[in-house]
């Protein structure tokens, strides 16, 4: 299903623009292991429908999603040429600069014990809580951090994403459809600001639909 191989994961972030979201990479979704309405195995599936290109299950605290799809034994599409790549995923809780986020780790070694405060389905205490921790502890495991939906939080984005690049993060999640639109497309203005704030600080971009529903199309 997916290899730990983060040059290619960059290489692929680094292709994204405001189009390549949901039909061709989503790298934000939730399956039924922490608050989303599918299975993995229906993820996977609709996947494979939509003819998605890459993306990650990056459910609360838990890769239970990803270890279930990198077991499973696809019998029925064994002669399928093309397959989406599914790449290991989290969304972890933390705090930066004071203010509760939402970090996203992306190909990484999900056996790794550098994420084991991370991967018990709540929210991590102490020193582990802080963004330069996660961070830190998703780069030991190969992984890259996202800065996810930068402009959901009660600090500014341009504030967040300043104090993302001091702690080293790798990308920030800037194609995101903050009115939740039924039809998931990226917030234009918000996001082309976004998109312009990591730039100037050497910040990749990647997107996702968060979706917790039925539909991989939409939040």
């Amino acid at each position: 299903m997916s290899d730990i191989d983060s040059p290619e994961l960059i290489n692929i972030i680094k292709s994204i623009t405001r189009n390549s979201c949901p039909n061709s990479i989503n790298f934000h979704m939730h399956s039924t292991y922490s608050d989303g309405s599918l299975t993995a195995k229906q993820i996977y599936y609709q996947a494979i429908e939509l003819n998605i290109d890459h993306y990650a299950i990056t459910d609360h605290h838990s890769v239970d999603a990803y270890i279930e799809l990198s077991k499973f034994d696809d019998s029925i599409n064994k002669d399928r040429l093309n397959f989406p790549k599914l790449w290991s995923g989290v969304e972890i809780t933390c705090l930066l600069k004071g203010c509760l986020v939402h970090v996203l780790g992306l190909g990484f070694d999900h056996k790794s014990k550098y994420l084991l405060p991370y991967l018990d389905q709540k929210s991590a205490v102490g020193n582990e809580l802080l963004a330069s921790t996660v961070v830190d502890s998703i780069h030991k495991a190969n992984g890259i951090a996202v800065l996810a939906h930068p402009a959901r939080y009660r600090l500014p984005f341009d504030i967040l994403i300043n104090e993302a690049s001091k702690l080293n993060f790798d990308a920030v999640e800037t194609w995101y459809n903050y009115e939740r639109a039924y039809n998931w497309i990226p917030s234009e203005f918000v996001c082309d600001k976004i998109f312009d704030c990591a730039g100037s600080y050497s910040l990749l971009s990647t997107c996702g639909t968060d979706s917790h529903g039925l539909s991989l199309l939409r939040r």
